[in-house]
């Protein structure tokens, strides 16, 4: 989303731009005539005019080329510039010397009129060299002006992204005390670890313990939004081993990670909700054991996750697609930190599976 042109519309915007025009002519034809090469000071700036007028017609030309530009790396990005300079020093007298010559040709010349300058005679081309000098500095201005400009679109943006960022994860937190963590999860884990104090008092401890962690987990506060899938992994396993407490063999848990994949950074939190939305409505609906799987996996650029059960898909992907909180959460966050940049996807494939592709941060 582009708020620049949200806030300026089109008409303002070429209202600007032949403002800035304007305030060029005047500028340059004060200089002109106070240097006292035309008078009086109206001719001077008409003079101006018809020279800002080649620069008028071909500054948007520049500025999209700038925007194709910014799309490639470095070294191209310089090749295109200075291409872009060779033309545009052609460019600029095929459109002011055709106009000068007609204000000659109609005695309405800004000054005394000179005889006309042919179209790519030796003439022209010792004028286009002349005015090198000139033009290069101009077309360096424009095309810094829109370098400026777009740098300071993407300070801003990053700085509303950041913005959105921090009360997303701040809602994302609040949800997992809210929703994932709510007191029927705490009873049901505490009446197991009740259970096991009798029958496995070790098991019971570490399960106390688990809870504690996911509780303390869940509380913390970052300033950093991201964190290592390591880490995101260490928080969701104590999760799934208090939930495989509940639910017993009916639950089983296949971890496909590769190493390479667990320095990635991904947002806090991300994984949790996904899981709970499988064990709750993919695997503890069934009366046979049901299996969940977290796979993880890395590329060059991207991070790929994929959770999924053997639950019913089918029943559950519109529901899920339409009302889901913590799908909606997910998606809201990844739409914040990474735009069009990464992949979310929810797919039937022997039960229920959500995929994430997100690109790799440093």
């Amino acid at each position: 989303m582009d708020i620049t042109r949200e806030r300026f519309p089109r008409g303002l915007r070429w209202a600007l731009y032949a403002a800035l025009w304007l305030l060029l002519c005047i500028v340059f034809g004060t200089q002109l005539f106070l240097a006292g090469y035309v008078t009086p000071w109206s001719r001077a700036v008409a003079a101006e005019a018809v020279y800002w007028l080649s620069w008028w017609m071909l500054a948007p030309l520049v500025f999209w080329w700038c925007r194709r530009l910014s799309r490639l790396s470095t070294g191209l990005r310089v090749a295109g510039l200075l291409a872009g300079a060779a033309v545009a020093l052609f460019a600029t007298p095929v459109i002011y010397v055709p106009l000068s010559n007609l204000l000659i040709s109609t005695g309405a010349c800004f000054g005394p009129c000179g005889a006309p300058v042919p179209l790519f005679s030796p003439a022209w081309f010792r004028q286009m060299i002349s005015n090198a000098g000139v033009n290069l500095p101009v077309y360096a201005g424009f095309a810094l002006a829109w370098h400026a400009l777009e740098f300071w679109r993407e300070a801003r943006d990053r700085q509303l992204r950041a913005a959105q960022l921090e009360a997303l994860l701040n809602q994302a937190q609040l949800e997992a005390l809210r929703s994932q963590l709510n007191p029927h999860f705490l009873f049901n884990a505490l009446h197991s670890i009740a259970e096991l104090v009798h029958q496995d008092p070790k098991l019971a401890e570490q399960s106390i313990v688990r809870l504690g962690g996911l509780l303390r987990r869940a509380l913390e506060t970052s300033k950093d939004p991201e964190l290592a899938l390591g880490e995101e992994l260490d928080f969701v396993r104590g999760y799934v081993e208090i939930e495989r407490m509940r639910l017993g063999e009916r639950l089983c848990v296949r971890w496909d990670v590769e190493p390479a994949a667990l320095h990635a950074r991904v947002p806090g939190l991300i994984l949790q909700p996904l899981i709970e939305n499988a064990i709750q409505h993919g695997i503890a609906p069934l009366t046979n054991p049901g299996t969940l799987t977290v796979r993880a996996r890395r590329t060059d650029a991207f991070v790929e996750i994929e959770i999924g059960d053997d639950g019913p898909g089918a029943s559950r992907a519109e529901g899920a697609r339409r009302s889901g909180i913590g799908i909606a959460n997910t998606r809201a966050r990844l739409q914040a930190l990474y735009g069009d940049r990464h992949e979310f996807e929810l797919r039937d494939h022997d039960g229920f599976v959500v995929r994430l592709c997100i690109p790799v941060a440093a």
